[in-house]
């Protein structure tokens, strides 16, 4: 017995020596992101792009030297298909890297996280006004949207915690490299200093001994009167001439003492009512009382405001009983959710800051936000994404622009629109038969 145990003892000891330790993992090998790209086969043109540009080197060495991460939105060969022919062509070698670090976030953002991001998005080209980015998202959705390219997260192709790619299928185009630049402004041209009226040559007026006819403009009225020497008698009351009064060029000026016509308080509902699109709005406005609050803001302040205007369609357009499941403070929010405490005509929404601030607040609570492209405005709440349908009014204090979409905050209709959902399915389901 002990000798077939001292046989089987060497017998092992004899195999485990020939096979040696187990083998360790492998150790990973440095995040590479073209070989990524490679591997998922439709992204040929930017690689190509990447390694022309030397950004490739930039991303790899970011990601395996430091903690930040990376996001990345990739286009796919087909978005580069549906470019213009020569797009490429037409930019330089800077503006081609630039191009790429737009598409790059220097930090990792997973798909969850777009929903807390602050607009504009700071890309590794920079941020702001010359390489404005801005992402939303709507649901499971999440939009891009540059002020040229309006486009959406298509797929991942590869997440790890320390870096994101996403697919997008469209180029993300920025305004600085893509809108032609206006020419340096000329400069302007020496104006040579114009003679000086005699009658402001000096305060004093020298004395008329001309005996010429002068004129004098009194509301609207002209008086003629003939100069007199100085050995004439004492000057006398202005005194009607016969001759034709000379040719005016100018329309005379209102008379000091005129009293300034006096304008009417704008009132937004009286507006609106006169158009004739907005009834529902309009009854909304005065059952929360919020037309006298925007009569007094308009009235004692120089801010202004901006509203966006719901027309009577796109309040039919809302799920049945959507307004019914608010409170009377939830009407309230969701009508100061319309209103911008600033005045902002079209040209000011390509500047606004995202989320803008509305009567109702700002940020995650209740977003709002705004992209400008070639003549479109467009706003993004997280339950809405609508465009200005045309210009209501606007005083330079006052700018109401229709949308034809309800503009609905997060904070107040998602809980009603899922309490409905819950309802809709509860009556379909069908009920058990008691037992």
């Amino acid at each position: 017995m002990v000798a077939k145990f001292l046989l089987f003892f060497l017998l092992y000891c004899t195999t485990a020596l020939a096979q040696g330790p187990a083998a360790a993992p492998a150790p990973a090998g440095p995040t590479n992101v073209t070989k990524i790209l490679e591997k998922a086969g439709q992204f040929t043109v930017f690689i190509r792009l990447l390694k022309a540009t030397q950004e490739d080197v930039t991303l790899n060495g970011q990601l395996n030297n430091t903690n930040n991460g990376i996001t990345m939105f990739a286009p796919s060969d087909s978005a580069f298909q549906s470019l213009k022919t020569g797009t490429l062509n037409s930019i330089n070698d800077q503006e081609k890297a630039e191009l790429v670090q737009f598409h790059v976030i220097p930090t990792y953002l997973s798909s969850s996280q777009f929903q807390t991001v602050s607009n504009p998005v700071t890309t590794q080209a920079g941020s702001g006004d010359r390489f404005q980015l801005n992402v939303t998202t709507t649901g499971n959705a999440v939009n891009i949207s540059t002020g040229l390219t309006n486009t959406s997260v298509s797929g991942t192709v590869y997440t790890d915690g320390q870096l994101a790619i996403y697919q997008v299928d469209k180029v993300l185009l920025p305004i600085d490299i893509f809108t032609p630049k206006p020419p340096p402004p000329a400069p302007a041209p020496e104006i040579p200093e114009k003679k000086k009226a005699k009658s402001a040559e000096s305060p004093i007026v020298p004395k008329d001994i001309s005996g010429a006819v002068t004129f004098i403009v009194s509301n609207n009225v002209v008086f003629f009167g003939v100069a007199q020497s100085p050995a004439a008698s004492p000057a006398q009351g202005p005194v009607a001439a016969s001759p034709p009064p000379p040719v005016i060029t100018q329309p005379p000026a209102a008379s000091p003492a005129q009293p300034a016509s006096v304008t009417a308080p704008t009132n937004v509902t009286k507006i609106l009512e006169k158009d004739g699109h907005f009834t529902v709005f309009i009854r909304l406005l005065k059952s929360t009382q919020e037309e006298n609050h925007l009569l007094t803001v308009l009235n004692n302040s120089n801010n202004g405001l901006t509203i966006f205007a719901p027309s009577d369609g796109s309040f039919s357009s809302l799920k049945s009983g959507t307004l019914n499941s608010l409170t009377d403070e939830e009407k309230s929010e969701l009508v100061k959710f319309h209103v911008i405490p600033t005045f902002l005509s079209t040209s000011q929404f390509q500047t606004v800051s995202n989320p803008v601030g509305t009567e109702a607040g700002s940020g995650g609570r209740v977003a709002l936000n705004i992209t400008t492209y070639p003549n479109s405005v467009n706003i993004t709440t997280g339950l809405t994404n609508t465009s200005i349908s045309g210009t209501v009014y606007t005083d330079n204090q006052l700018a109401i622009y229709r949308v034809d979409k309800v503009l609905l905050p997060m904070d107040i209709l998602l809980p009603s629109l899922q309490l409905q959902h819950q309802d809709q399915h509860q009556r379909k389901s069908p009920r058990r038969r008691p037992l």
